[in-house]
């Protein structure tokens, strides 16, 4: 009798149907619903072929992530262009806001990096959106004024000569280029009138008024104006020591600080300066604000030939005239002296 029991207990474990199989058959049955049926005849190579054919979406998906990490790329180089084209604008505008010129080396350091041979193009594209969404561009700034005599000599003597081909002379030769820009506006011009445009506040609004008349003294002076003469007109107007907004040393001393003009020891050699005009009086002003000023100070009373006293008394524009005149003087003074050679003969 108790063998009987033994094996009717035991019948229990044979039975395949069971619903909850041990965890070693769990396993041989889930190999066996997943391994693929070989037919008939077929090899053991067929099989790994037709499980090849089966992972080849497997593979497929792998490529598709992969060809979407390489867009991902190109979208994260995208959007680093655009970040160094944003970091170039508020640069820009933030230098603008302080009249602070903005520097190329400015432009390597603080917003390329290592990216120096994308400046071209990150320039190129803060130009477009400077234009479309603030109406302003980056205009490189002119060379400062040529002070000493020395240089105006050299910009008269490359009227009349030729560059040299020689690149040990030309290495000596003065950089023709500033690498500074300012923001310039490019709005039409019904939108630039001084109804429209103006400075903001009172202090902005005299220190413009006082940098317009300073920067007008010296194009009426031939674009140098000595320091005591400067001082005569300020007495005339009570602010030789102090203006409404602040002291006129601190005034003259923060308009050569933002470009307006420029202050060089005299040649004289008592101590005395001289006051140039800066790039950004040339940029900002120019000789048609001066005009525009004299014709507004003057009123109907403004004589007929203005225009032209004002151009007699700035005088000629010695960059300019290197700049488009230079090759052809020289063949005028050279025929000029052959003719006087042969008349020299022939007497």
């Amino acid at each position: 009798m108790p063998l009987q029991s033994r094996k009717r207990r035991s019948q229990p474990a044979e039975d395949s149907d069971d619903p909850d199989p041990s965890p070693p058959q769990r396993r041989r049955l889930t190999q066996k619903q997943f391994q693929p049926q070989r037919r008939n005849g077929e090899s053991s190579t067929q099989g790994a072929r037709a499980n090849r054919r089966l992972e080849t979406p497997e593979d497929d998906e792998e490529d598709d992530a992969l060809s979407g990490d390489e867009e991902l790329g190109d979208s994260h180089g995208g959007t680093n262009k655009d970040r160094l084209v944003k970091k170039l604008i508020r640069l820009a505008l933030a230098s603008e806001y302080i009249r602070q010129p903005l520097k190329r080396t400015d432009i390597s350091s603080k917003v390329l990096g290592t990216q120096g041979r994308m400046f071209k193009s990150i320039f190129d594209q803060a130009q477009r959106e400077l234009r479309e969404v603030f109406g302003m561009q980056l205009v490189e700034l002119p060379m400062r004024e040529k002070t000493k005599l020395s240089q105006r000599r050299g910009i008269i003597n490359q009227c009349h000569f030729p560059p040299s081909t020689s690149p040990a002379q030309n290495s000596d030769r003065a950089p023709t280029s500033s690498k500074q820009y300012l923001l310039q506006t490019v709005l039409p011009q019904p939108f630039r009138e001084s109804e429209i445009v103006q400075p903001h506040g009172f202090r902005e609004q005299t220190y413009t008024g006082l940098v317009t008349m300073i920067v007008s003294l010296i194009y009426l002076n031939g674009k140098v104006l000595p320091e005591n003469k400067l001082i005569r007109y300020l007495t005339r107007m009570n602010a030789d020591d102090y203006t409404p907004i602040d002291k006129t040393e601190k005034i003259i001393a923060l308009m050569v600080k933002q470009g307006y003009i420029t202050k060089q020891k005299d040649d004289t050699g008592d101590g005395g300066h001289d006051y140039y005009l800066g790039p950004r009086a040339k940029m900002e002003i120019g000789s048609d604000g001066v005009l525009n000023m004299l014709k507004t100070v003057y009123g109907v009373k403004a004589p007929e030939d203005l225009e032209k006293k004002l151009q007699r008394n700035i005088g000629p524009d010695l960059d300019a005239i290197a700049a488009d005149e230079g090759p052809s003087q020289k063949r005028v003074k050279g025929g000029g002296r052959k003719r006087a050679t042969q008349n020299d003969e022939d007497d």
